[in-house]
């Protein structure tokens, strides 16, 4: 025991004496990842996504009753908000769509609202250009939804018809259908209250810079081993025999491992949290402290595995940039899940990068979550446990 005891106070102290090495690459890491996180947030969210939409409108000669339909709808805050509609002769519409002036055009056919009234429900053509931008696909994804919301209104309104029918109530129809009209326009004219309900992001529950900036402090995790690789290279045959005649096993060579390089994680980590503390981005608490300590465990095991595995400095650095390259893309590192195909969602909770992202959140949000910290503990229980085995082959 006293020799295990003894070899870990060496392995901390060969450790620490890595430390300016990993604090060099750590500053260069930094630099390259800060600039990564300011690009990708910005194409993620730019200042500006789309412009306003410039909508032609044909109406029947002579039918104000359309022309006072598309006048509601032209008012409402959802569509005011995007849409400027204008009401250009038809040839000249469909020159201007051509040229790209407008991003689509109505055709508002003929009794437009009295067919709606009597259940015809002659549809209203809508002529986009070849090309479709983004404005254009707006527009389209307003069109459908405002189609859904009459359809699901008029399938009402039939099926009460057809109730009164069915119970020899016919004279209670007009009456019946003023008052789901009344109904249906109180909730489908105030749009902007739904919109004001949910605020949804590609990146989650945290803003797209606080994303970007969790995931660059995990690929900082990751990578920062690099500098320090030779560390992490396990000892000679020889000196392993040596060890082993004190008592020192393969179990407590990983383990000292293990542990100095989470002591080089936290050195750094902690270093940058406590800057992060002094500019009002991170709030100080144990919990905090505890967490990041148990993020730079999970992933120093995790590291530790890759370079057992690899079995060699090259090889190590190889399949350490690899392998956490790719995860960290099916983790959603690099482009939200949201923006991958759906397989990347269902394996993404199991992959360590995905784990040390959901750790580094509690940290920004200070919501920590049971489950998360099991899944932390899981991933350095199972890192260890992969590079005693990863060892025992290469023996």
């Amino acid at each position: 025991m006293g020799a295990s005891v003894t070899y870990l106070k060496l392995e901390l102290k060969r450790a620490f004496l890595r430390l300016p090495q990993m604090l060099l690459g750590a500053a260069a890491l930094i630099v390259f990842m800060g600039a990564a996180v300011l690009v990708a947030s910005g194409a993620l969210y730019g200042s500006r996504a789309a412009g306003r939409i410039a909508v032609g409108v044909l109406l029947p000669e002579g039918d104000a009753l359309a022309r006072q339909a598309v006048s509601m709808i032209s008012s409402l805050e959802s569509v005011k908000s995007l849409c400027d509609f204008s009401y250009p002769e038809r040839d000249e519409a469909m020159k201007a769509l051509e040229q790209g002036e407008l991003y689509a055009v109505l055709e508002v056919p003929d009794g437009f609202v009295e067919d709606i009234i009597n259940g015809t429900n002659t549809p209203v053509r809508i002529y986009f250009k070849g090309e479709a931008s983004v404005e254009s696909q707006i527009f389209k994804e307003l069109s459908e939804a405002g189609a859904a919301t009459l359809g699901a209104s008029q399938a009402g309104i039939y099926a009460g018809d057809e109730l009164l029918m069915a119970l020899g109530l016919s004279e209670r129809i007009p009456v019946l259908e003023d008052d789901l009209n009344r109904i249906f326009l109180r909730y489908s004219l105030p749009r902007m209250d739904y919109f004001r309900k949910h605020t949804v992001s590609a990146a989650g529950d945290v803003e797209p810079p606080v994303f970007y900036g969790v995931s660059m402090a995990v690929l900082f995790l990751l990578f920062g081993a690099i500098p320090v690789s030779g560390y992490l290279m396990p000892p000679g045959r020889v000196m392993q025999q040596k060890l082993s005649l004190l008592g020192v096993g393969r179990t407590v060579i990983l383990a000292a491992r293990c542990i100095g390089l989470t002591a080089l994680f936290f050195a750094v980590t902690l270093f940058a949290c406590m800057a992060a503390c002094g500019f009002g981005l991170l709030a100080q608490s144990f919990l905090s402290v505890g967490t990041l300590l148990l993020i730079c465990a999970a992933a120093a095991c995790f590291v530790v595995f890759i370079y057992q595995a690899a079995g060699s400095l090259l090889g190590g650095v190889m399949l350490l940039f690899l392998s956490v390259t790719a995860m960290h893309f099916v983790s959603g590192g690099f482009l939200p899940l949201v923006f991958l195909p759906r397989a990347f969602g269902a394996l993404a909770p199991f992959l360590p990068s995905y784990i040390l992202m959901e750790g580094m959140k509690m940290i920004v949000t200070e919501s920590f979550e049971p489950l998360v910290f099991g899944k932390l503990v899981a991933l350095a229980v199972c890192g260890f446990v992969a590079g005693l085995l990863a060892g025992r082959r290469i023996r």
